[in-house]
């Protein structure tokens, strides 16, 4: 079949993300001079390869010369306080706490007068200071310390930098005062639809209850900002996640609903297509004109122009189309976990929707049918699932047969009661009570199902060769490539179980060998160590200051991502070095979603984290082992020494009260000081205990009121892990640390510098390994 879309996206695609990591454009310039010219001359298959060639490099320089004209230079100002005028670019996020804004930069105050500096920051704004939400193309003014997106960088983390990037956000402020300015020309049809979106969110917050509203959005939108976290776990867990965004469905009921209309008073086809458009159009800068939302629309756009003029369309090739045209207009959509989801699913469908509808012939119409359209598109969908969620729904397939059709009816109540409130408002609110009550059976089923034991597993990120076993499989199973029907039997069986064994391995086998990771998690504390035979422990999780108000957990969004990327599903002892939030406050998440064996803490006290700890531990039957100065414990091939604290005394000086830990494997040496300061090390030395260790982690992120010569001195590292946050307000590491380790030739590791570090021991090698 002539595909010729499926050609030049493949060869396109992959140039773009040659030229993100190759930046020499020469190269790629001659390639495409070559390409071009060598086309002419060369015949048969050469003529094709050239022409991939061409493509390629094309690819390669757009993406060069787009990411470049997209970056501007308001970047260039990061480092510093300053003072910025720019535009609202979109819709504000608004949350509990704080207001996020997407600002295109026009000028920058620098040395006493205004200058150019267009790009895209992305600006919060606490709400206390705030004094009222700003909208889609108001004038600003205001000011903050201008950085440059950060990440938090463990394996397996979330790539918030890339994730700015892709929108064209180069940099980030936070300013306690947005002053309005005036407004800004903006297009007209952009301002209609956002207004209209605002007016039905309006809507569904008056009638509904805040969650059934927010949820009511992602249906309708595909906005999920206002969704609670567990919620939206819940329905990843479930693996129904996919209701929440804008695609196929949501454009065609928009483009069949007008098509019903105007068919009713006997329009013209072409005049039915051309208002279908437009209506699809108006709806996809309402959902925001999200890659999902934009793949549905071209798709669609195409086969109805097909049939418009009385050409098929092929599927595949519409789907290249208008994922070509999706990169044409952002080259980085390529990079986007939504963009590789939308176009998973929907090939999929496209490629097995036939043969599983073939295979269930036997059952009734409505299963047969469902299944076929779930299994199709979760084929495709699953490598990258695991890719970026770690996770893997085994209850899926159950609640998307019970979810899907419900989703299907609450879009529909949600679509009709926003626009029947425009028009007539008395008609929309018996509608939008009726949605309500199926929003709430669909949350009901889906958190139920998500809470079912083993309805969501976690496995191993899948690398590169995993994918390619997991999609020759694919291919095999369904004779997806010529080669794959024409096979013999038995080869092709050998050839199946081959790769299927490859894909186990792959998810229930571990890294081999002995690991001690210092993960990033800002200012805070966090370490995994993982023993030859399988042993886990894993100290403090890092957390959010006792004042923050939001959302974000460090232990759920953070350190949870991490364990999940190596395939960890269970925890051996989880230890509490000390109640501080910042170490202690991610490991409530951590207690919460997996199994842990036992759980290490020194003393008792009376704080919020401690009580939520000890609820947790009672309710999940987690032993709660109170450890002193003096005591032992193993885990797996690690032998474990208490250090600190003392049994029946405690210091003024709560990090001083920290469980220091010296961990022994065959003849290395690693001590654990949480946030132990100049007292507690004293006290240490003074009861005579060998500190000696080859690595230290620094207490109390490198304060200036920690690690003192002496103790250094007798601990005697080669080795030195400072765990602190970037430009963090503590001034951690302080200079005097910093200078003392150098003065005694120690190599110094820091997370906010390094990313997470880890030490890998195999026999008696030990490899240090760097996330930066």
């Amino acid at each position: 079949m002539y595909r010729p879309f499926l050609f030049v996206f493949i060869f396109f695609a992959a140039g773009i993300v040659a030229g993100e990591y190759i930046k020499i454009v020469w190269h790629f310039a001659l390639a495409l001079i070559a390409g071009f010219g060598l086309y002419f001359f060369a015949r048969d298959f050469r003529k094709t390869i050239f022409l991939g060639i061409f493509i390629f490099a094309a690819g390669a320089l757009y993406h060069n010369f787009w990411s470049a004209g997209m970056e501007g230079t308001i970047a260039n100002y990061a480092g510093n306080c300053r003072t910025v005028i720019g535009v609202v670019a979109s819709p504000p996020e608004v949350d509990e706490t704080k207001t996020a804004y997407e600002i295109k930069t026009l000028y920058i105050l620098q040395g006493g007068k205004y200058i150019k500096a267009p790009g895209r920051i992305r600006v919060s704004v606490v709400h206390k200071d705030s004094a009222g939400v700003l909208n889609y193309g108001d004038v600003v003014e205001f000011s903050g310390y201008l950085r440059m997106p950060t990440n938090y960088e463990n394996p397996g983390g979330f790539d918030y930098r890339g994730y700015l990037a892709r929108k064209g956000i180069t940099a980030t402020m936070f300013s306690r005062e947005m002053k309005y300015m005036g407004r800004d020309d903006v297009n007209p049809l952009v301002k209609t639809a956002l207004g209209i979106r605002d007016g039905i969110q309006d809507f569904y917050r008056k009638h509904l209850p805040p969650k059934m509203a927010a949820l009511l959005t992602g249906i309708v939108l595909g906005l999920k900002g206002d969704i609670p976290a567990d919620t939206l776990k819940a329905f990843s867990d479930g693996g129904v996640i996919h209701v929440l965004a804008a695609s196929g469905l949501n454009v065609t009921i928009v483009y069949a609903a007008i098509q019903r209309v105007l068919n009713f008073f006997n329009l013209s086809p072409a005049f039915c297509f051309f208002a279908g458009s437009a209506a699809v159009l108006f709806y996809s800068l309402m959902a925001g004109m999200s890659p999902p939302v934009l793949r549905a629309a071209l798709m669609l756009e195409v086969v109805m122009l097909g049939r418009l003029v009385g050409r098929k369309s092929d599927p595949v090739n519409s789907l290249c189309f208008a994922g070509f045209l999706l990169l044409l207009i952002n080259t980085y959509n390529i990079f986007s976990a939504s963009f590789q989801l939308s176009f998973a699913a929907t090939l999929g469908l496209i490629l097995f929707y036939r043969p599983l509808k073939h295979l269930f012939s036997s059952t009734p119409a409505f299963f047969r049918d469902s299944a076929a359209a779930i299994l199709s598109a979760q084929l495709l969908l699953l490598p990258f699932s695991a890719y970026y969620f770690h996770k893997v729904s085994l209850i899926g397939f159950l609640l998307n047969f019970i979810i899907v059709p419900l989703t299907g009816m609450a879009l529909i109540g949600g679509l009709l009661s926003g626009i029947m409130n425009f028009l007539i408002p008395v008609l929309s609110v018996p509608i939008i009570k009726v949605t309500g009550l199926l929003l709430f059976i669909i949350e009901r089923i889906t958190a139920f199902g998500a809470g079912l034991p083993f309805a969501a597993v976690a496995i191993p990120s899948p690398g590169l060769l995993v994918f390619i076993a997991y999609l020759a499989l694919i291919a095999i199973a369904f004779d997806q490539i010529a080669i794959a029907s024409n096979i013999d039997r038995r080869l092709k069986t050998a050839v199946a179980g081959a790769l299927i064994i490859i894909l186990a391995v792959s998810v229930f086998s571990t890294e081999p060998g002995f690991e001690v990771t210092f993960l990033d998690v800002g200012q805070g504390d966090c370490i995994f160590i993982k023993t030859d035979d399988g042993g886990t422990v894993l100290i403090d999780g890092g957390g959010m200051p006792s004042h923050y108000v939001g959302d974000f957990d460090v232990g759920r969004d953070v350190v949870l991502p991490y364990l999940y990327d190596r395939g960890i599903r269970k925890l051996d002892v989880v230890v509490f070095s000390h109640f501080d939030s910042d170490h202690a406050g991610g490991l409530l998440s951590i207690m919460k979603e997996l199994e842990v064996k036992t759980v290490v803490i020194g003393h008792p006290d009376g704080s919020e984290i401690f009580r939520k700890m000890m609820e947790i531990a009672g309710r999940k039957n987690i032993p709660v082992l109170t450890v002193a100065r003096g005591d032992t414990f193993r885990v797996g091939s690690a032998v474990f020494l208490v250090l600190n604290p003392e049994r029946n005394s405690m210091s003024g000086e709560d990090n001083d009260n920290s469980v220091v830990l010296k961990m022994f494997f065959r003849g290395f040496r690693f001590l654990f000081t949480g946030d132990l300061g100049f007292e507690g090390e004293k006290d240490i030395i003074g009861a005579g205990y060998d500190v000696r260790a080859d690595v230290i982690k620094i207490g109390h992120h490198g304060s200036a009121a920690s690690t003192s010569v002496e103790f250094l001195t007798r601990v005697n590292p080669a080795f030195a892990v400072i765990s602190v946050g970037e430009n963090n307000s503590f001034g951690h590491p302080a200079p005097r640390v910093i200078e003392l380790l150098e003065s005694q030739k120690v190599k110094v590791y820091r997370t906010d510098i390094h990313g997470a570090v880890s030490f890998k021991i195999k026999g008696n090698d030990v490899k240090i390994y760097t996330n930066n």
